[in-house]
């Protein structure tokens, strides 16, 4: 082990035996007003394509795969007026690294004043400035700032002041304690597409999404359609009922629904929310008004650790009331490989052990079934005309580990070459960004190199994908 790591895990452990019994971090928020200050509706009406972005979880590595995502989506000119891509996103949607990434990017990026490209169709000065900063603090070490403020502000080891110290620091390294409510003056003057930050409650099982927008934008009618489908097959009183209470289920939850003001709310705080994964870190817990109860919202990844779900049902409320007449979603997806963990068990006696004990494969098993069971809903539905075809709602999902290499690999990232890696041939590259783990920092700058690269490969490589559906 190396010696970074042995001096992390023996300040965690002296923390640990140090432990006495504390307090929860009780975040207290505010109940909504009569008058919501911020909320704001979604796209100009009568649009005609609809784009949204969906960032996946993945700590660093999520998050600088969709910095280096989205500067390569700012360099292509698409659709009839052959303007950037990013200056025509409407939704940005998020998971944890991934939320890191996406709340950096609504909040700092220049205004809609500022073009992203040139008229020579180069990335313009004030954008490569702000894609360099962009990077560069998705490449920061944010686990020792973490062990360091928990072990120095007494909070030892304590999950719920863990979520707090993560969401203090986010604070104070790029997010200037900014309020959901400074944010909605940014959506609405068209400075940032709107963000929907991905959390879970543990209190229900349900998708809480943390945004600005008006909860109605998030309402997908599906089992309206399907009452109003031509041809279709009538169902009783019973399964209509169960049809909805369980599609209901299914639905996400918002501020609105929790009776919560999200305008004060602090942006971090949603994203260390977001970013919560136990027994680590979180969940964040916190009481609207003087409430009893308490609501204990954690990683979005125990949902969906795509951020996909949510940005469908946006596209589809929108294409639903003929807000839009077509919708892309492009998912920047650096979760972790599932089969990658599958490979290690296949050459170990013992499944697991105190020492090699993987948490997320636990919740990585059901979300497999989850994503089988989401991808043969879609398709079913399109195939039975519940659903838009292809031509009208396109997903295009863009994964670091679909990056195609050279095989004399000429085109690795000069801090490779470095550090010295013995890769032979494109398919090692391949396997080493696959098992490239999920951490708050990564520490070889080979790494944090390769899946910027990599970002940029796989938007080129769907670059025709795209063109083609905005362009039809």
């Amino acid at each position: 082990m190396e010696p970074r790591v042995l001096q992390r895990v023996a300040i965690v452990l002296a923390a640990f035996m140090a432990t006495g019994c504390v307090k929860s971090a009780i975040y207290k928020v505010a109940t909504i007003p009569e008058k919501p200050g911020c909320l704001t509706s979604g796209v100009v009406s009568d649009r005609d394509a609809l784009i949204g972005l969906a960032v996946s979880g993945g700590g660093s590595r999520a998050a600088l795969f969709a910095a280096g995502g989205l500067e390569a989506l700012g360099r292509l000119r698409v659709g009839p007026d052959q303007r950037s891509l990013l200056e025509q996103v409407s939704y940005i949607s998020s998971v944890s690294g991934g939320s890191m990434a996406s709340a950096y990017y609504v909040l700092n990026k220049p205004s809609h004043a500022t073009q992203v490209l040139t008229e020579n169709g180069e990335i313009s000065e004030e954008y490569q400035r702000f894609f360099d900063s962009f990077k560069d603090a998705m490449a920061k070490d944010y686990e020792g700032p973490l062990l360091w403020r928990q072990i120095f502000r007494l909070r030892w080891f304590n999950p719920s002041w863990t979520a707090r110290s993560l969401a203090e620091i986010l604070n104070e390294q790029y997010l200037g304690d900014t309020s959901f409510a400074g944010l909605s003056r940014r959506e609405a003057q068209g400075d940032s597409p709107h963000l929907l930050v991905n959390t879970t409650l543990y209190n229900d099982a349900r998708r809480f999404v943390v945004t600005s927008l008006d909860p109605d934008e998030l309402r997908y009618d599906f089992v309206g359609e399907l009452m109003r489908a031509p041809g279709r097959v009538e169902l009783n009183e019973e399964v209509q009922g169960l049809l909805q209470t369980r599609w209901e289920t299914l639905q996400s939850r918002t501020p609105a629904d929790l009776n919560l003001d999200v305008c004060p709310m602090k942006v971090a705080s949603a994203v260390a929310a977001s970013m919560s994964f136990p027994p680590v870190i979180g969940p964040i817990t916190f009481r609207v008004g003087d409430q009893d109860q308490y609501w204990h919202a954690g990683d979005g990844g125990l949902s969906d650790n795509s951020g996909g779900e949510t940005i469908l049902m946006v596209a589809l409320k929108n294409l639903q009331e003929g807000k839009v007449r077509r919708a892309l979603i492009i998912s920047l997806d650096s979760s972790f490989p599932f089969d990658v963990g599958g490979k290690s068990l296949s050459f170990r006696s013992e499944g697991f052990s105190l020492f090699s004990y993987d948490y997320s494969r636990i919740p990585s098993i059901m979300e497999e079934r989850a994503n089988a069971y989401r991808t043969f809903f879609f398709r079913v539905g399109q195939r039975e005309g519940l659903l838009p075809d292809d031509r009208t709602l396109a997903i295009v999902v863009l994964r670091h580990t679909d990056a195609v290499w050279k095989e004399d690999l000429s085109d690795l990232p000069e801090s490779c070459q470095k550090e010295k890696v013995n890769w032979k041939s494109a398919k090692d590259v391949g396997e080493h960004l696959a098992g490239i783990v999920t951490r708050l920092w990564l520490e070889s700058t080979c790494d944090r190199d390769l899946v910027v690269t990599a970002a940029a490969k796989v938007v080129a490589q769907n670059e025709p994908k795209i063109r083609a559906f905005l362009e039809q």
